[in-house]
C-alpha cells in the first residue's frame, strides 16, 4: 500500500480492499443451522443417552444460530469468530504501539535494525522478509506493519501477519 502518514486509514483501506475483492476465507453454511430447532433436536441422539452432551450441541447449535448473516465488513468477523477471515479484515482492533490480539503493530526500532539492518528498510527487503520470516515474528492474530523506503523518504506500508485457525 503506498506510504500515508495515518497508518489506521491506511489498514481501514486495505481491509476495506480485501473484502470488496473477496479476497479471505468464508466459512461454508451449515446446513443444520436451516432447520427448525425441533427438528434439530430430533436429528440428535436421545436426551437420555447423554444429557451434558446434548444440552453442549443444542448450546452450540443455537449460537452459531444467532450469528450475524455477513453483508459487510464490518459483521464479517462477528458471523465466524472463530475461524477469522485469515486476513487483513481480521485485524479490527485497527493499530497499536506495541503487539495485542486484532491490531497491526510497528515492529521495534532495534527489531529493523536486526532484520534489515537499517531503519529504512527498501520495499524489496520489507516484500522479502514477509514471504519468508513474518509467520516467525507474532501470535497469530497478531499483524506487523513495516514502512519501507525509497531514497530515504517513506514510499509503502507492508501489512502482514497471520489469522484464522
Amino acid at each position: 500500500m503506498d506510504y500515508q502518514p495515518d497508518v489506521n486509514a491506511a489498514l481501514q483501506l486495505l481491509r476495506q480492499q480485501v473484502y470488496e475483492r473477496g479476497d479471505y476465507y468464508r466459512e461454508s453454511r451449515d446446513p443444520d443451522l436451516d432447520m427448525a430447532e425441533a427438528e434439530f433436536r430430533a436429528s440428535l441422539a436421545p436426551r437420555d443417552t447423554d444429557p451434558e452432551r446434548y444440552d453442549a450441541i443444542v448450546e452450540d447449535w443455537l449460537e452459531r444460530r444467532s450469528r450475524p448473516v455477513p453483508t459487510d465488513l464490518n459483521n464479517l468477523v462477528a458471523a465466524q469468530p472463530h475461524a477469522g477471515t485469515h486476513s487483513v479484515i481480521d485485524m479490527i482492533n485497527g493499530v497499536s504501539a506495541e503487539p495485542a490480539f486484532a491490531t497491526v503493530s510497528p515492529l521495534s526500532p532495534d527489531n529493523l535494525m536486526y532484520t534489515f539492518g537499517t531503519l529504512t528498510p527498501s520495499a524489496d527487503q520489507v516484500e522479502t522478509w514477509m514471504s519468508t520470516e513474518i509467520a516467525d515474528e507474532r501470535d497469530r492474530w497478531v499483524g506487523t506493519y513495516i514502512i519501507s523506503y525509497d531514497d530515504g523518504q517513506p514510499a509503502h506500508i507492508h501489512f502482514g501477519g497471520l489469522s484464522g485457525d
